[in-house]
């Protein structure tokens, strides 16, 4: 989202045609951070249009372009959050997810935000495994070889490799069937849940 202080002048100045200017500068990035809540383009479209056009309507004065950023980011969001509800779209881990979503397009912090969903939604599918199973996966996320598995589990290596399989195969059905509902997208967790498990 690319806001230049001269916009914020003129913004604050209510000058017309800075209003056509900020929108060109943030729909397209209100619109897809509204998408990654709702995942409804239409309404992604109309929420991030409403907040444009009540800031522009309440003739605010911002001090700062990270504080007129800020303002937008929270708009859109708390428009997403009451279609959510309207919707009754009310999965706690989904609403946990949404309402931690972090205001900015910055992308290493989303990066980050995802990842830390992808280790609560792997840690979930861990939890549906049975208890070696679970004990195998665990250690080997932790980079620790087979060998030391199976003396650290008091089992075979064969053991190892059998549980290794049977937790992976699992996971995968887990995450398939969890991953998209969770907003999280399913071929970046299969990819990085299992070149953790087979080469890490």
């Amino acid at each position: 989202m690319h806001i230049t202080n001269d916009l914020l002048v003129r913004l604050n100045n209510d000058e017309p045609s800075a209003h056509a200017e900020l929108f060109k500068a943030t729909f397209a990035e209100l619109t897809v951070f509204v998408y990654r809540m709702i995942e409804n383009e239409d309404e992604s479209e109309d929420i991030a249009i409403s907040a444009i056009t009540k800031l522009l309507g309440k003739k605010l004065t911002f001090n700062a372009v990270e504080q007129l950023k800020a303002y937008l980011y929270i708009s859109v969001r708390n428009g997403a959050l009451n279609y959510l509800r309207a919707a009754q779209k009310e999965d706690p881990f989904r609403k946990q997810l949404q309402e931690n979503m972090p205001l900015t397009e910055e992308p290493v912090i989303n990066k980050k935000y995802e990842m830390d969903h992808l280790h609560r939604l792997v840690k979930a599918g861990l939890g549906k495994l049975e208890k070696q199973c679970a004990a195998v996966i665990r250690l080997t996320m932790e980079n620790k070889q087979p060998d030391e598995i199976a003396k650290a589990l008091n089992i075979s290596p064969n053991q190892v490799y059998t549980q290794k399989s049977k937790g992976i195969k699992q996971l995968r059905e887990f995450i398939e069937q969890n991953g998209g509902k969770y907003g999280i997208p399913v071929v970046i967790i299969l990819l990085a849940l299992l070149c953790k498990l087979c080469f890490g």
